[in-house]
């Protein structure tokens, strides 16, 4: 378990952590010298069972506020500190403001310095407090007197921790591993050591993760968890990793950074969210409002977008678009603070909703609806709405990322929802059953719609048909659409172009009639087709018409262009095809040159030249220096002909 303290500057925090743990955690020597705590400090003390509880100390003077932010993200358990004399501070405020925005689940008072005042102040400071935490995170938590001077209620307290151990229950360590880095240093002989809270999933010693956001790839040496060695760390511990890898630099490494598993490594710059503001602001929350941004352990400035509505009001929450100056790693469900842009006051603070928002469109109804499907607590019910939701499917890859799933909770999951998948293996999009089906029968319309417009024509093309979709679908995703219709037989891919089974193009009548002209001509030259400027001389028709009405008939796969100037009936060019193949097979390795295609296909060497060159372009053969061998069977590249 991590206790991080909290309060305002001088009330004691780092006395009372030391007479808990033995441990001085302020280990810089301004803090020394100062006697005030500057950066984080961290002790941790043996309880039963083998069991270590982690305290962070943080700084408690607000002008180290943002020390603190990076000490107090992925904690178990807050510890209040109230110095008796004082009584609540401005920073007393501030940090327990942070933690309720932080959604701290949890937390103790610690009523420090009693050996200065008398009972009755310690009453009256108690009854301070208690009205203080009312509405937040820590109302109705205890309130324990202690004095780190004289040990009064030090040992009480230290049960009151012990017993809170006891109760909790253990962190789930589902999920990809990600580790938010408040230190780094170099440690003689070992090498660069990163220190953070654990926020999901677990580490063992040798495992390759990627520095974030750099994108360093780096592999874990040794690891510490709650300050002992150990071989594998795990979300809710503080782990210190020693880190190696051909490409890390320390002078890369900060606080802010992330150590994760490389599936979920996706920096990003902008971010959706609900935001909270709080009721003590004096004014509303206005759109653009410049902000510091503090997640994790990182701080980096950028700007509110409002989704819906207005400015939101103090005591009020809203959709926001978070607008960052520079990427930051942040998943689903990620607490994040907001300060103002002089960073002197904290403002609002909320939980990240959706790492991948839209640059453009960011408001529309339906983006705010897709943000209230990410809201659902669970990602089943999330991903379930958002596959109803949106009929174009949506990004399963940033739908595992953004939920944190690992490789095998996500397949669980996409198997459990059923839905279908389409599009590059590495990157597929999932849809609802019933929305792929419905995008399959729009194909089919869509192409029995343009049959019917376009009946002298075989069939668009894919681009074509993709044009006709009243969903623009990227075009892995409507190629594996076409694939599934064309294993199915409900559609026919001819050549270039798809058709609907039995759908046969008729030519214009005046085109017919000069079919009927031309094709035995063809048909006598068979291998040997005479070219585009002796056909008109035969037909006594201009070339130019000649060559348009050819190049119809070979859309209709009545002919094949081979040439600019030469066309050839289909069961001439798979006869071709078919002499390329078995002189391929004879030749093997050392493949065949065109003088010996043009032997076995018995035609005229121009024609043998061109008539290679077409299949070099059709991918059937292909061609090294003078020789060319077989690339793929004539079955699969001629097989829709004949």
């Amino acid at each position: 378990m991590i206790i991080a303290t909290a309060g305002h500057i001088d009330h004691g925090k780092s006395a009372l952590v030391k007479a808990l743990t033995g441990v001085d955690t302020d280990r810089l020597p301004e803090e020394k010298a100062r006697g005030m705590s500057i950066d984080l400090g961290f002790a941790y003390q043996a309880m039963d069972g083998g069991r270590v509880c982690g305290f962070v100390d943080v700084p408690g003077h607000e002008r180290f506020i943002r020390n603190m932010l990076a000490g107090v993200t992925g904690i178990d358990y807050a510890m209040l500190i109230v110095a008796a004399d004082d009584g609540p501070m401005p920073q007393t405020r501030e940090h327990l403001a942070i933690l309720n925005l932080l959604g701290v689940p949890d937390g103790v008072v610690a009523l420090t310095k009693i050996d200065r005042v008398e009972p009755a102040r310690i009453d009256a400071v108690r009854a301070e407090i208690a009205a203080l935490l009312a509405g937040t995170c820590l109302e109705g938590a205890d309130i324990m007197p202690v004095s780190a001077i004289t040990g009064d209620g030090v040992e009480a307290l230290a049960d009151h921790l012990g017993a809170v151990m006891d109760l909790a229950e253990e962190r789930d360590s589902s999920g990809n591993f990600r580790l938010a880095i408040d230190r780094s240093f170099t440690v003689q002989g070992a090498g660069l050591v990163v220190t953070g809270a654990v926020f999901s999933g677990a580490v063992s010693v040798g495992d390759h993760l990627v520095l974030s956001p750099q994108g360093t790839e780096v592999r874990v040496r040794g690891i510490h968890a709650q300050n002992r060695q150990a071989d594998s760390g795990t979300v809710g511990e503080r782990c210190a990793l020693n880190l190696t890898g051909p490409d890390l630099k320390r002078e890369d490494v900060h606080r802010g950074g992330w150590v994760m598993a490389a599936g979920i490594h996706s920096p990003v710059a902008r971010f959706d969210a609900r935001l909270r503001v709080l009721a003590e602001e004096a004014r509303p929350l206005r759109h653009w409002t410049p902000v510091h941004v503090h997640l994790g352990a990182a701080e980096v400035p950028g700007r509110v977008a409002i989704l819906e509505g207005g400015p939101i009001p103090p005591g009020g929450d809203g959709l926001v678009q978070i607008v960052l100056d520079r990427r930051i790693g942040g998943l689903r469900g990620d607490r994040f603070i907001l300060r103002d842009q002089s960073a002197r006051r904290t403002i609002a603070g909320g939980s990240l909703i959706d790492p991948f928002p839209p640059v453009r469109g960011r408001a529309r109804p339906e983006r705010i609806e897709f943000i209230g499907a990410m809201e659902e607590a669970a990602a089943e019910d999330a991903l379930l709405k958002l596959l109803e939701q949106h009929p174009a499917g949506i990004s399963l890859n940033n739908f595992a990322i953004a939920w944190n799933l690992t490789a095998d909770d996500a397949e669980a999951l996409w198997e459990l929802a059923g839905l279908v998948r389409a599009g590059p293996a590495g990157d597929p999009a999932g849809f609802s059953a019933e929305h792929w089906d419905g995008l399959l029968e729009a194909i089919e319309s869509g192409l029995r719609h343009w049959h019917e417009t376009n009946p002298d024509k075989s069939g668009p093309s894919q681009d074509a048909l993709r044009r006709l979709m009243p969903l623009r679908l990227p075009v892995p995703v409507f190629e594996s659409a076409l694939d599934q219709l064309v294993s199915a037989k409900r559609l026919v891919h001819l050549g270039s172009g798809y058709c609907l089974p039995g759908f046969e193009p008729k030519l214009a009548p005046k085109d017919a009639a000069l079919w009927r002209r031309v094709e035995p001509l063809l048909i006598d030259g068979h291998m040997q087709p005479p070219v585009v400027t002796e056909l008109s001389e035969r037909l006594a028709s201009p070339r130019r018409d000649v060559e348009r009405f050819l190049v119809r008939a070979a859309r209709l796969g009545l002919v094949f262009q081979v040439a600019k100037n030469r066309f050839i009936v289909p069961e001439a060019l798979l006869e071709l095809a078919d002499a390329a193949e078995a002189l391929a097979g004879d030749a093997g390795e050392a493949g065949f040159g065109a003088a010996a295609f043009r032997d076995r296909a018995k035609i005229g060497r121009n024609l043998a030249i061109e008539i290679l060159e077409y299949f070099d372009r059709q991918g059937l053969t292909w061609r090294s220096g003078d020789t060319r061998t077989l690339r793929k069977p004539v079955a699969e590249v001629f097989g829709g002909i004949g």
